[in-house]
């Protein structure tokens, strides 16, 4: 009993520490930068009168996705070997507790280790009889929470029933002989023990309308740590829902089974050899038909992040000038850029990509503009969100206020005002420059920040919102909007995701939400079958 109540309590604990971390990375927009005083002067943003006479072309559409990290609880089961996504070993005993180099335990006497996995997903994930698999000699448990009934175990294995639920599944490894310890461990979703492909049938199925994957999430991009190709993550890591983030090969595979552009994003520490490598295995593993996205980071703009710091920092100490943090953000990019053509023998087979803050033409304009880093892009990418705005804490008391039809009637205006202006102007911009115009994510954006987040009655309105099928409309709209501006690829954020106070950012709820209960998912595709809302 003792042990049951220090699980929990330590589980308690460990959730607090990922609601932290949450909060250091949900999608919040800041607002548009000031030019800071000491910035030498920028070209002026096109001003209406800069508009084409006649309206641009509108583009075929297109889509991408971008895919949710690797947690033990993401709706999203992209790999049948569901202990890949587990949580980070929890520790019970007197420490202090060894690993040895790919993350598997080395326990003394004493000491107890667990994960858990397919937790707090409200049992939307396969029933049935789960198989673990592991080498070495001590002892693995697998009978709690969702786990009900061991059918049968033998040394290296262990078949169990699952009926899901919100616990999950929990895995314990109690004791471990040091000469030949507990590693290797897999738990195998009913019926794919021996599978050929680690993903699972249907989360290929729902990816197959988009042409792009956008692994930014994946690959933990945000805030990352890796510096050298040494801290990548590998194939034979315990699990790859540490901060390395998926291995290339993962991500790769994934793109060859679906048959999709795969876009990546460069670490922002990452050196030239990390680059080098990293380049090298796509090349060799990738389908030769498939173009690859190629981007520096995430949203180096947005000191949400830590890599808007350091490109400033990086900036000041090679001496580029103001904005620094843009400068460095353009010149690293032609940096990498370059050694992604030195691998791939060329430029055919890439699409680079710059990013740059939507709302923010300024921004833009000293990003391409500096050092001729537009000469050796392929595309401006934005993130056309719309309704942000509405989780302002200066508006949620109005907010709040509304219905859920007045709060969509007020979204509606803002996508055929503001939003879709911004959309013109950067879709102008990157005319000007030569580059097509995509979107690296998009879709609504109704969430609380700073410090709105926390008021209960917001979230649901907003959760609301995004169930209704009004939202289908909605993103109708937006989308014929960029499409008919001359915006290309649009990135879709995310996938799958639940409602919470950090945003409704997933298409579908569940991996295996029906169709017609995810409005945005259906407007999604209708636009891409090209048919009228």
């Amino acid at each position: 009993m003792r042990t049951f109540i220090r699980t929990c309590y330590f589980l308690s604990a460990v959730l607090c520490l990922t609601a932290v971390g949450i909060v250091a990375q949900h999608k919040w927009r800041a607002r548009p930068l000031p030019a800071p005083a000491n910035a030498e002067e920028p070209a002026a943003p096109p001003e209406e009168s800069e508009q084409p006479a006649t309206p641009p072309t509108p583009r075929r559409p297109a889509f991408g996705m971008n895919l949710a990290g690797a947690v033990d609880y993401s709706r999203e089961w992209p790999l049948v070997d569901v202990f890949k996504a587990s949580r980070q070993w929890m520790e019970q005993g007197r420490g202090p507790f060894a690993y040895d180099e790919r993350g598997n335990p080395k326990l003394r006497p004493g000491q107890i280790v667990e994960t858990l996995m397919v937790r707090e997903i409200q049992g939307h994930y396969p029933a049935g009889d789960y198989v673990c698999t592991y080498e070495g000699k001590g002892r693995v448990e697998v009978n709690r929470f969702d786990v009900t009934r061991v059918l049968k175990e033998s040394p290296g294995r262990i078949e169990f029933r699952v009926v899901p639920g919100d616990g999950g599944i929990l895995l314990r490894v109690t004791a471990s002989d040091l000469n030949d310890p507990i590693r290797n461990v897999h738990v195998w979703m009913p019926g794919f023990e021996k599978a050929a492909s680690p993903f699972h049938p249907l989360y290929l199925k729902r990816l197959e309308p988009f042409g792009v994957i956008r692994f930014m999430d994946w690959q933990r991009t945000n805030n990352s740590p890796v510096k050298t190709w040494a801290q990548r993550a590998k194939m034979d890591d315990a699990r790859w829902s540490t901060e390395a983030g998926m291995p290339a090969e993962v991500m790769v595979d994934l793109a060859n089974a679906r048959q999709a552009a795969p876009w990546f994003c460069m670490p922002h520490q990452a050196d030239d050899d990390y680059v080098r490598r990293f380049a090298a295995l796509v090349k060799e593993r990738l389908d030769p038909k498939l173009k690859v996205y190629v981007e520096y980071s995430n949203e180096v703009w947005n000191y949400g992040f830590r890599q808007a710091a350091y490109a400033n920092d990086e900036g000041k100490r090679l001496g580029l000038g103001s904005p620094e943090h843009h400068r460095f953000y353009a010149q690293r990019s032609g940096e990498i850029f370059g050694i992604w053509e030195q691998v791939f023998g060329g430029r055919d087979r890439l699409v680079r990509v710059l990013g740059t803050q939507s709302v923010n033409t300024w921004a833009t304009e000293q990003i391409l503009g500096f050092k001729d880093a537009a000469k050796h892009a392929d595309a401006l990418a934005v993130a056309p969100y719309f309704g942000g705005d509405f989780g302002d804490p200066k508006k949620v008391a109005s907010v709040k206020a509304m219905s859920v039809d007045q709060l969509l009637d007020a979204v509606a205006a803002e996508i055929d005002g503001p939003n879709r202006d911004h959309i013109r102007r950067q879709a102008a911009l990157a005319k000007r420059y030569g580059l097509d115009l995509i979107a690296y994510e998009g879709g609504q954006h109704l969430v609380g920040h700073s410090g709105a987040e926390n008021d209960e009655a917001l979230t649901k309105l907003f959760a609301a919102a995004n169930r209704h099928p009004r939202m289908y409309d909605l993103y109708r709209k937006h989308l014929d909007h960029w499409f008919a501006e001359g915006g290309g690829v649009y990135g879709v954020f995310s996938f799958v995701g639940a409602p919470s106070k950090w945003g409704s950012w997933g298409v579908i709820e569940y991996q295996d939400q029906p169709l017609d209960a995810a409005p945005k998912l259906r407007a999604v595709l209708d636009t891409l079958a090209g048919g009228k809302p």
